[in-house]
């Protein structure tokens, strides 16, 4: 049994696209707990290279977590983690 949907309507240039904050809004949503606004905190990218036998354990980690957690969110906790105890 399939469903049937409308066509979705084509996205032309008069159509005024989200701008980065928007973007980071809808993103902030989803995270769990409260985010304050009213800090803006810049990002950076990072590009993390690791062990294929550590990143199945950390799967296998984020994989046991009673609610559900994305990879991204568990290796920031891990981080703060990491840096609470070291007190940097």
């Amino acid at each position: 049994m399939s469903t049937i949907t409308r066509r979705p309507k084509p996205v032309n240039s008069k159509t005024p696209q989200p701008s980065e904050t928007d973007i980071h809004a809808v993103i902030r949503k989803g995270l769990s707990g409260p985010v304050d606004d009213s800090t803006n905190i810049e990002e950076a990218q990072v590009k993390l290279r690791l062990p294929a036998a550590l990143l199945r354990r950390v799967d296998a980690a984020v994989k046991a977590q009673t609610i559900k957690t994305p990879r991204h969110r568990w290796l920031i906790e891990a981080i703060v983690e990491k840096l609470g105890r070291e007190s940097v």
